[in-house]
């Protein structure tokens, strides 16, 4: 990521970037300072001197755009969104490609911006090869980071937030950046004319995330506390969550409680959080809620979790008591 700031900043541009990856926050942030950047904010060269694609389009077409000359101005600028030339499929398409971006000209800048890729290929190899392209992956910063971009973030805005408040932030909400950039927004609003925003204006003003609800409602089944449980549930109910994406979170809940609190006698938490993919924050939550279950209980809540998606499925007891059902007897684990 610094590295492609250094090109942005410096206007030392590779000829082929490729942007990809699931956080589409951070990949529309760097097409867009890219576009900004090459163009030099002038919007007549991004009219004459910009081709974007998107979907399945041919290399021959891409090729085409490259070669052609710019107009009045340094180079020409093609963007390639989601084309499928890096996977598996398109495999004449992948080769021409990576035979062309060897050489593409000094007047042109090719940009491919894919959710997915496969490392293996060919394409993909030639792009992260340095001395030909630049690859870069848009992923969730890791919590730490993340709650430092919050702070930027809201800098920017102009508002001060501490990282603790940033934390708090993002264990409310979610770790998703397009999301957290939306309720930084809201914040810096609710603030007015307070240059700070506090811990207690996430309380307010945030709505806590269904996977924050969910581990509101574990945390209340281990304390076999059944009124608090059953009264989350329904809350969740009274907000059109659906019962049978609870029951698959409850179960979700049950496998990781389950597999973190069996790693955490011999792993630290960040290298059970790069095992499982889950956030720092996430996997110590887990390991405090599974104190709360033997592990005959973690292994029973599962079965029971599947049985009650079968029973359900099957007709014999409707979702929304079927859940219920299932929540009050997890409340009887031991």
């Amino acid at each position: 990521m610094d590295l492609l700031e250094n090109h942005i900043k410096t206007g030392d541009f590779a000829r082929a970037y490729l942007l990809y990856g699931s956080e589409g926050f951070l990949l529309s942030h760097w097409r867009n300072a890219l576009v900004q950047a090459i163009s030099r904010g002038d919007s007549q060269m991004l009219e004459m001197n910009m081709d974007v694609f998107e979907g399945a389009i041919s290399a021959e077409i891409i090729i085409n755009a490259a070669e052609t000359m710019p107009f009045m101005a340094d180079c020409r600028m093609i963007i390639v969104k989601n084309s499928g030339l890096f996977a598996s499929g398109r495999s004449d398409d992948s080769a021409a490609m990576a035979e062309y971006v060897k050489g593409i000209p000094d007047t042109a800048v090719i940009v491919f911006i894919e959710a997915d890729v496969d490392k293996r290929g060919r394409l993909y190899k030639r792009l992260a090869d340095k001395s030909i392209g630049m690859a870069f992956e848009a992923a969730t910063p890791k919590e730490p980071q993340l709650a430092d971009w919050a702070v930027q973030h809201a800098a920017g805005l102009g508002k001060k937030m501490t990282k603790a408040v940033g934390l708090s932030l993002i264990r409310t909400v979610s770790a998703d950046m397009q999301f957290l950039s939306t309720e930084i927004a809201k914040l810096v609003a609710y603030a007015g004319t307070n240059p700070t925003i506090t811990a207690e204006d996430v309380a307010a003003l945030c709505v806590k995330s269904i996977e924050g609800r969910i581990f509101d409602l574990m945390r209340a089944i281990g304390n076999r506390d059944a009124k608090t449980a059953c009264r989350l549930y329904g809350d969740l109910i009274a907000l059109k969550e659906s019962p049978l994406m609870i029951l698959a979170m409850i179960a979700r809940h049950f496998r990781f409680c389950l597999q973190c609190g069996s790693l955490a006698t011999r792993m630290s938490k960040r290298d059970i959080a790069a095992k499982l993919s889950l956030q720092p924050f996430a996997v110590r939550d887990f390991v405090e809620t599974s104190r709360n279950f033997s592990q005959n209980a973690m292994i029973a809540g599962l079965t029971d979790c599947l049985e009650t998606d079968c029973a359900v499925k099957s007709g014999e007891i409707g979702d929304v008591i079927g859940v219920e059902v299932l929540i009050a007897k997890c409340c009887s684990y031991r």
